[in-house]
Order: C-alpha cells, then sequence, then structure tokens
C-alpha cells in the first residue's frame, strides 16, 4: 500500500569547519560573482562543439552549485533576469520532467545539485522565448506533490514558496513520482530482465528510487494494487495545492503540464532493440503499463481543468523511447541522447515548450 513518504530532518552533511574548507576548495570551480546582481536566463545548451568548452562551463555551474548546497544559500530556486518582453514572473514547479534534459557538458543550470536543472528543459525554454521579466525555477528532480508544501529530501524549501502576489505565470508538471512511476520501470522492465542471483543488488540499488513502493511484488501488484492506490491520493491531493497556487498568486495563469508519452503499441515495440526489457513481460503486463501512463495524464487533466488550470497532455505518438534516437521525446536509457534514462530528451523538451507556448497564445 501506497503511503506518503516519510519527511527526515535535512541536517548538516558536515560540521562548519569541514563546509568552510569544502566551500574554499570548490573555488577554484566557482566564477566570481556580483552581489546582489541577477544572471540572465541561459542561452540553449550547445548540442555540438568543443567538449572542452563545454565541459569547462558545466564544471563552474555545477562549482558553484556544489558550494551554494554546502554554505545552505544555494538550496532555492534558480533566479533570472530577462528581456521583460513577456509576462514579469515567471514560476516554475515540478518534478524531473520539468527540471532535467540533457545531461552532458555545457547544459548543467543552476539549482541544488540533486535537482539536476538543465538549461533544455521546458521550462527554461519558455521562459526564453516568452522573454519573461523574471525567471525562477523551483523544479526538481525527485520532487513530489508534498515537496511543493514541505522542504524537500535534500533541503530545498517547499517549491511553492517561490511563489508570490506578483507572479502572473506559473507552469508546473508533477504526479508521477508521487504514484510510484520508477517502481513500474523497475518491477517491469528492470527486474524481469535481472538474473535471480542479481536481483538482491538491484532491489538494493533501486528501492530508494520510489519511497512507499515495493517493486518486488511483480509489475501487476504495483500497477493495479500500489499504484491504484496512489492514483486516488494524488487526486485529492492537488486540489491543496492548486488552492496554494490560487491563495499565493491570485492572478497567475497556470499551466499545468502532463507526460510524454514513453511505451509505444506492441508493434513499434517489438520491432526496437533499444526496448527489448519490455519484450521480457507478457503482452498483458505491457498493456498495464501503457494503461498506467495514461492513467497519470487522465489525473493530471482531470484535477487542472476543475481548478481552471490550462492544461497540456504532450502524448503524441511516434516519439516514444522505442523510435530511432533522432526521433525520441523520452529515452529508455538516455545513452544515445544525453538524458536520464526514461525521461525527456532535448527534443522531447523542445516539443513541450512548443506545446506550452502554443496553449498560452491561443
Amino acid at each position: 500500500m501506497h503511503t506518503s513518504r516519510l519527511r527526515r530532518g535535512a541536517g548538516p552533511a558536515t560540521t562548519g569547519a569541514v563546509a568552510a574548507a569544502a566551500t574554499v576548495l570548490l573555488s577554484s570551480l566557482v566564477a566570481p560573482v556580483v552581489a546582489g546582481s541577477t544572471p540572465a536566463i541561459p542561452a540553449a545548451p550547445p548540442s555540438t562543439g568543443s567538449t572542452i568548452e563545454q565541459a569547462g562551463g558545466s564544471t563552474q555551474t555545477l562549482g558553484q552549485n556544489i558550494a551554494g548546497q554546502i554554505s545552505g544559500e544555494g538550496l532555492g530556486p534558480s533566479v533570472y533576469a530577462g528581456t521583460g518582453t513577456g509576462p514579469a514572473r515567471y514560476v516554475a514547479l515540478g518534478d524531473s520532467y520539468a527540471a532535467v534534459g540533457r545531461v552532458a557538458p555545457g547544459s548543467w543550470g543552476a539549482g541544488p545539485v540533486a535537482c539536476v536543472r538543465t538549461d533544455d528543459a521546458y521550462p527554461t525554454v519558455v521562459a526564453r522565448e516568452l522573454g519573461v521579466g523574471t525567471f525562477i525555477n523551483a523544479s526538481c528532480g525527485g520532487a513530489t506533490a508534498d515537496d511543493f508544501l514541505e522542504p524537500a529530501r535534500n533541503g530545498a524549501p517547499p517549491q511553492l514558496d517561490a511563489l508570490d502576489a506578483r507572479t502572473d505565470l506559473v507552469t508546473m508538471t508533477i504526479g508521477g513520482n508521487d504514484v510510484g512511476f520508477a517502481a513500474v520501470i523497475v518491477a517491469c522492465a528492470v527486474r524481469p530482465n535481472t538474473a535471480p542471483e542479481f536481483l538482491p543488488m538491484v532491489d538494493s540499488v533501486t528501492s530508494r528510487l520510489a519511497e512507499g513502493f515495493d517493486a518486488t511484488t511483480g509489475c501487476s501488484d504495483v500497477i493495479d494494487r500500489q499504484a491504484a492506490r496512489a492514483l486516488e491520493e494524488l487526486d485529492g491531493r492537488m486540489d491543496s495545492v492548486y488552492a496554494e497556487i490560487a491563495r499565493r498568486s491570485p492572478d497567475a495563469r497556470v499551466v499545468t503540464v502532463g507526460y510524454l508519452s514513453a511505451i509505444p503499441d506492441d508493434r513499434t515495440l517489438l520491432a526496437s532493440p533499444d526496448c527489448a526489457p519490455f519484450i521480457a513481460i507478457p503482452e498483458a503486463e505491457r498493456d498495464k503499463v501503457r494503461g498506467f501512463q495514461e492513467s497519470i495524464n487522465r489525473v493530471v487533466r482531470d484535477a487542472a481543468q476543475r481548478n481552471g488550470a490550462t492544461v497540456v497532455i504532450p502524448d503524441e505518438p511516434g516519439h516514444s523511447m522505442c523510435t530511432p534516437p533522432e526521433t525520441r521525446w523520452v529515452d529508455f536509457t538516455g545513452l544515445q541522447t544525453s538524458s536520464v534514462p526514461v525521461h525527456p530528451t532535448s527534443a522531447g523538451h523542445a516539443h513541450v515548450a512548443g506545446r506550452v507556448l502554443s496553449a498560452l497564445s491561443g
């Protein structure tokens, strides 16, 4: 049975003296920062060019992120200044489907290290294209709806703290971690392809990917029992999130973004060697996985519509993780697109950004 994950205090990982020493050690990676200045919205990260030059940019940013996390001053949202030709104050909320795109040299953006905010993820693309005055990116990999209202395990403040009465645009993608998306992938694709003698090691490594879920009980149980209960709980929890957004930012337009389609029809799946892990499970369970993702997007859509939000469900077929790498919007391993496994690619984020921009102009 799914239960909301327990909160643990994000106590200091080291003493003040050690933290100070580590900050000094990292100073060679951190560029000078002008006090009180707000950096410009990052340009799109390069997809080609010198790896050394790209790595230099990411190393500098990563050094700043680590130093900020050690000092406690870099745990909040990333704040950028735009041209001011669009919305005045745009706040992006969400999980890794909002935060994480191409994890490769030159793409790593500012923010807590564990959040993995990249500069090609759809919120940053939207902020660049709209020319917002201030862009506040509070999205964070691993986030659940609880992290909107409570501090996250990595010490990041509640994401909704980024909102205020001046906010006039909010986007958010949330729900996948609440309902055990990672547990479904482990139970339905990873464990069935793991030799019995290696299962204890795999279970040890993956057990923390979806707290409150038990992937060892099998694909059908995770989807039919554990995730089904979690979907019901998420539906009610989303109403609280929308109510709090309305209270803090009463004049904001809210755009809720669902999840990109990941698992295609069987004909496409069976023709793709990159999706071989899903062939190891019965056809009925493959149908369950597809139905599970449709259920997440249904809950996201229904909650958005009854709370007056604009909703974008980017589930167009033909770009799943079983299609050729150059057409993928989600990648199973991430190896061919420099993305996180079972997460959006740069092309996927670009598509989502385009859908959001179209919804805003409609």
